[in-house]
C-alpha cells in the first residue's frame, strides 16, 4: 500500500527581496497594494515603500470615503518620507465629488519630487482647473491629462518632460496657451492629443471643439528635436480640406520622428477631397533616416488619403512598415487599395505594406 505524500507549499513571493516585492506592488492600484499589509508583519510596511500611487474613486461609493483614504495614504507617506515617482489620480465618478480636495491632493504630492503625473477627470470636468504648481514642476518626465482645463497666461517650463498626452482638455480663452505648453517641452519625445477644446473668440462664454491640433495651423510651430512618437486623431466636426498638407508641415518640425500614427474619424464630414494636392518641395528631415513605421487608421481610400500615403512611401528612406486600417471599407475595395498602394514607388527597399 503506497503512502501519499503531501506536497509542501512554499511562499515563493515572500522570500523575494523587498525591492522586488515593491516593484510588483507598483503595478497594483494603491487600494489593493495597501491590502497586502495584513498578510504578515513583514508585508505590513512594504506597500508604503512603493514608488507609485494609483487612486481611482470608482471603487468608492462616496467621495468623502475616497478623500479620507487618499489623505491617509499621503499622511503615512509623509511620515516615512518615501519618494513618490508616479502619481495617478482618476476621479469624478463617486457621489459628492469635490474639486478642491483634488487640488489639495496634487499640492501635497508635488512636494515629494514627483516625476510622472497621470490625472483623469471622468466624466469631463470643465470647471476643474489644473493647479498652477503642476506647471512649475521641473522634475516631471511624463504628464498625462484628461478631462480638465488648462488656462494660464504664464510660460511653461518642463525641461525634463518626454511624454505629453492630452485628452479632452480645455485651453480656455487663451489661444496661445497650448503652443506655450509645447514650447516649454524642449526634449519632448512622445506626444498624443485628442479632443482639445479652445474658446471661440466669436462667441461669449461658449466653447467650440477643435479636435486635436487643428487650430495650431494658424500659428508658428515649434521644432521638436527629440520627438520620436506622434499620434494625431482627426475627428473634425467641420470640413478641413487642407489637413494633409498641414500635416506635412508639422512633420517638418519633427526631425527625429520614428513612429507616426494618423487616426481618421468616421464622420462623413471628413470626406472632402484635397483635389489640388501637390507634394511639398521640402521633404521632412525625419523621412531621410528616422521614420520607421507609419499607421493610417480609418483610411478611406480617397484621393487625399492616397496621395499622403504615396508621399510617405516615396520619401521615407528607412520606412519598415506602413499599416493601413480601412475597417469601414468592404473586402473588394480593400483589395483595390492594396494593389494601388503596392504599385507606388518606395524610397525604402525593405518597406512592407500591411492591412490591419
Amino acid at each position: 500500500m503506497s503512502s501519499q505524500h503531501s506536497i509542501p507549499t512554499v511562499d515563493r513571493v515572500s522570500v523575494l527581496p523587498d525591492s522586488v516585492i515593491c516593484h510588483i506592488l507598483s503595478f497594483l492600484p494603491t487600494k489593493e497594494s495597501a491590502a497586502t499589509s495584513i498578510l504578515s508583519k513583514r508585508w505590513n510596511p512594504l506597500w508604503l515603500s512603493v514608488l507609485t500611487l494609483d487612486f481611482d474613486d470608482q471603487n468608492f461609493t462616496e467621495f468623502s470615503t475616497f478623500r479620507h483614504f487618499v489623505y491617509s495614504v499621503i499622511a503615512l507617506r509623509n511620515i516615512t518620507l518615501q519618494t513618490i515617482q508616479s502619481f495617478r489620480l482618476k476621479c469624478g465618478n463617486s457621489s459628492g465629488f469635490n474639486p478642491h480636495d483634488v487640488k489639495r491632493f496634487i499640492h501635497a504630492i508635488f512636494q515629494r519630487g514627483i516625476q510622472n503625473l497621470n490625472l483623469e477627470m471622468s466624466p469631463f470636468k470643465l470647471g476643474f482647473k489644473l493647479p498652477h504648481c503642476v506647471f512649475s514642476c521641473s522634475n516631471l518626465t511624463a504628464l498625462k491629462l484628461k478631462g480638465l482645463a488648462i488656462d494660464y497666461s504664464c510660460d511653461f517650463n518642463f525641461p525634463l518632460l518626454k511624454t505629453l498626452h492630452l485628452y479632452t482638455i480645455s485651453f480656455g480663452r487663451d489661444r496661445d496657451c497650448f503652443l506655450r505648453l509645447l514650447k516649454g517641452c524642449p526634449i519632448l519625445e512622445d506626444l498624443e492629443t485628442k479632443d482639445l477644446l479652445l474658446h471661440s473668440s466669436n462667441s461669449t462664454g461658449m466653447y467650440v471643439s477643435l479636435f486635436n491640433v487643428y487650430f495650431i495651423q494658424k500659428y508658428e510651430l515649434s521644432t521638436f528635436l527629440n520627438l520620436t512618437h506622434m499620434k494625431i486623431v482627426f475627428e473634425l466636426t467641420h470640413n478641413w480640406p487642407g489637413k494633409w498638407k498641414w500635416l506635412t508641415k508639422v512633420l517638418q518640425h519633427c526631425p527625429k520622428l520614428q513612429n507616426l500614427t494618423i487616426h481618421e474619424g468616421s464622420s462623413d464630414r471628413n470626406k472632402i477631397e484635397d483635389v489640388d494636392w501637390m507634394d511639398t518641395p521640402i521633404v521632412p528631415e525625419c523621412f531621410s533616416s528616422q521614420l520607421k513605421t507609419c499607421s493610417l487608421i480609418g483610411y478611406k481610400g480617397m484621393n487625399c488619403d492616397f496621395q499622403f500615403a504615396k508621399y510617405i512611401l516615396k520619401n521615407a528612406k528607412v520606412l519598415q512598415t506602413m499599416t493601413i486600417n480601412a475597417s469601414p471599407v468592404d473586402i473588394n475595395i480593400k483589395h483595390q487599395i492594396l494593389i494601388k498602394l503596392t504599385l507606388c514607388p518606395r524610397g525604402s527597399t525593405t518597406c512592407k505594406i500591411s492591412f490591419d
